[in-house]
């Protein structure tokens, strides 16, 4: 019996514009053109018979149907979602095992270490759930989650990984040696990470000092975006340098500015309250934790 119901991929790029109440964001995070979301958004439109945005030349906000389709929509994502890796696991004599991550913090950090020689030991077929806020987390998905922040983890076993460190970076052939006062670091356009707003502040106030103005630039959804175009010539910007060991490694980034804010925030390794004892879970934790170099303890 034939369905009627739109195409995933519609219902899938209207979910992301909606989060990110942004056609141009959604393009980016998705990898494709914004046209194509835009087209994608109108065959669904024109399916469910509603408008599901209103626009203007800023952004897009969601129409009263909007809103109650994304409510009723993204719950059935995710089940779908979950039942993919469910199924991907069915060649594994112990099952798979999903990991949530950042997306650059998975590809530049997480996947080396579940990825190389050495895992091969583990034996277990890995999985890994994207997510660009510690919100989007659902603890049916993941078996673990890297997350990054300072508040407590109702719910999840939180091991402490890593610290976070912030350093100023931009491109080589615009800076030959780092500049001293911060202030004319502002001379420069800005980069800027959309759920990071708060780096450039906070990176002044750890060297007692305030912004001058309110920070006007580029925003980029995901840190590789940002990053590239850093290395590109088109702006400077706050990165944790978990992030950027190989660029600042093979100078393809410099530090524009010596300072370090070593902020109050971290990363942490989570696992959900059901899933904690399970043998193959606490066997990724431990060798994830013994590669960052910390021992396994409770937080």
């Amino acid at each position: 019996m034939r369905r009627r119901v739109p195409s995933i991929t519609s219902m899938l790029c209207f979910e992301t514009a909606a989060k990110a109440e942004s056609f141009a964001r959604a393009a980016e995070e998705m990898n494709v053109t914004q046209s194509a979301i835009s087209r994608q958004i109108q065959t669904l439109e024109a399916f469910v018979g509603q408008t599901l945005f209103s626009r203007s030349k800023q952004r897009v906000k969601l129409t009263a149907a909007g809103k109650a389709l994304l409510a009723d929509l993204s719950p059935l994502l995710q089940e779908l979602e979950l039942t993919i890796l469910k199924t991907r696991s069915h060649d594994s004599a112990e099952g798979s095992l999903n990991i949530g991550v950042y997306p650059t913090l998975g590809s530049r950090w997480l996947m080396p270490i579940i990825m190389g020689p050495e895992a091969e030991k583990i034996r277990q077929v890995l999985n890994l759930v994207t997510y660009l806020k510690n919100s989007e987390i659902d603890p049916s998905l993941v078996d673990l989650a890297i997350v990054q922040g300072d508040e407590g983890w109702p719910g999840y076993r939180a091991d402490w990984l890593m610290p976070e460190t912030l350093v100023a970076v931009g491109a080589p052939d615009q800076f030959r040696e780092p500049i001293e006062d911060p202030n004319t670091l502002l001379d420069y356009r800005i980069l800027q990470h959309a759920t990071r707003p708060l780096s450039w502040q906070i990176w002044f106030q750890h060297q007692d000092l305030k912004l001058p103005r309110k920070l006007i630039g580029p925003m980029f959804s995901q840190f590789e975006m940002l990053i590239d175009a850093v290395k590109a010539g088109h702006g400077i910007a706050i990165i944790p340098d978990i992030l950027i060991q190989k660029e600042l490694h093979n100078g393809s980034l410099v530090r524009v500015h010596m300072f370090e804010a070593h902020t109050s925030s971290a990363y942490f390794l989570l696992t959900p309250e059901a899933k904690i004892g399970v043998a193959r879970i606490e066997r990724m934790r431990r060798w994830i934790l013994e590669r960052a170099g910390k021992v396994p303890s409770l937080v």
